[in-house]
């Protein structure tokens, strides 16, 4: 299938005419399908069309379906499987509270992660002896080797990015579940890096828990997030919150039951055996859940096979420009180890980088910089709405300000 993002880009995204934007890792843009969506939910809030006040209420949270519909078919999981989240923190929190561990359990993580990955189980470690290991990089790449050598009979959890924020690697995640499945290891990931740029079916990665929150590389507002939960992980994952619009729905529907008057205020509720059961289960983020939805369908409309063609050969080309100036280039080349992060670096003094990163802002000219445990740079992101003079834009303003500076960059790699 031939996908025109050029015209995908003028129609969806006006403001990329104003800037140059290279931040997609960092935060990105809704597009303009999505703006419209959150405005007639806008309207729909400052009136009411419908027969009374709780029908009104039913028929606003009746449009988060499309959200779950559209996060299913982009992983190719069950709809059962999927639940909405406001982020991957929400997410990451749902599985450390619900999977048990025990004092002298430990989970396995890695060095190049958001702070975020571990974090829930940082806190943790003030209520349980657990520890937590973590996986050293070996050449800016992880591998199932890594992380089998540190496992043992008490490692519940592995943690960790498919797709690392600070130098881009995409770890074999098919092994890595493979791995976890035989061990009766619990995998749980941070998609947020990887979710809407390349591929991932569920169907042939095992995962237990999988998060992503949707306001990178999914172009949804703040607030939005995709979790999925392995339909065989739901009996084992204890739900962390009890809300009455996750409960079984009661014969008639809400609207009849509040108008009982046998109605009690406490009764032992049942849950559906569906991913919804994590969600907080009140009033919800409609807004966000229209958007998410919004965005999620265009995803899918491209199609995640020619976005993940686009951003590989976006990436490659931003790499080459990037030589051409005489930047070291952190990101392993490989297509299937990367995704739409390209990290480099220019020079050894990081001032001179950090100068370097203030130019470019000034010229409207958008990247990052970014490290975890020494390791990262300039980050680059390859968006399916950015194009080839994007990158030629900004290679050509590094190569003034190395200029500007007067020397060659000098930076090695380690």
């Amino acid at each position: 299938m031939s996908v025109d993002f050029e015209a995908i880009r003028k129609q969806e995204w006006p403001v990329l005419e104003q800037m140059v934007f290279l931040d997609a890792a960092c935060v990105s843009f809704a597009p303009q399908r999505t703006v419209r969506a959150v405005k007639a939910f806008a309207n729909m809030t400052a009136t009411q069309e419908e027969e009374n006040s709780s029908a009104h209420h039913i028929a606003m949270d009746s449009l988060r379906g499309k959200a779950y519909d559209e996060a299913a078919k982009l992983l190719n999981a069950d709809p059962e499987e999927i639940a909405l989240v406001e982020s991957t923190s929400h997410g990451l929190n749902i599985a450390a509270r619900g999977i048990e561990l025990a004092d002298g359990d430990n989970i396995i993580t890695t060095n190049l992660e958001f702070i975020q990955v571990a974090l829930p189980w940082c806190v943790m470690r003030r209520e349980k002896k657990i520890e937590i290991r973590v996986c050293k990089t070996k050449d800016n790449r992880f591998t199932v080797d890594d992380f089998a050598a540190l496992a043992d009979e008490r490692t519940r959890i592995i943690v960790m990015s498919t797709l690392e924020w600070c130098n881009g690697w995409a770890s074999d995640m098919k092994a890595i579940g493979d791995f976890c499945q035989e061990k009766g290891i619990f995998l749980v990931v941070d998609a947020v890096q990887q979710l809407g740029v390349t591929k991932i079916d569920t169907k042939e990665c095992h995962f237990d828990l999988l998060v992503a929150g949707g306001h990178k590389w999914l172009n949804s507002p703040y607030g939005t997030g995709v979790l999925y939960v392995n339909k065989n992980s739901l009996s084992k994952i204890k739900q962390s919150y009890a809300g009455y619009l996750n409960t079984t729905v009661p014969e008639g529907g809400w609207g009849a039951y509040w108008e009982n008057p046998a109605a009690p205020s406490v009764h032992d509720w049942t849950f559906p055996e569906t991913a919804r059961k994590y969600e907080i289960g009140g009033t919800s983020n409609y807004t966000g859940a229209i958007a998410l939805g919004e965005s999620l369908g265009l995803v899918n409309e491209i199609g995640i096979e020619n976005i993940q063609e686009h951003i590989w050969e976006l990436s490659a080309y931003c790499m080459d420009q990037l030589e051409a100036i005489g930047a070291t280039i952190i990101t392993h080349r490989d297509p299937g180890r990367r995704g739409g992060i390209v990290i480099a670096r220019l020079y050894d003094d990081l001032d001179v980088d950090r100068w370097v990163l203030k130019q470019l802002h000034a010229r409207k000219i958008f990247i990052a910089q970014r490290f975890t445990d020494y390791v990262g740079g300039f980050r680059i992101s390859c968006q399916y709405f950015n194009n080839h003079a994007d990158i030629d834009a900004m290679a050509a303003a590094m190569k003034e300000l190395i200029q500007e500076i007067g020397r060659a960059p000098d930076y090695k790699a380690p």
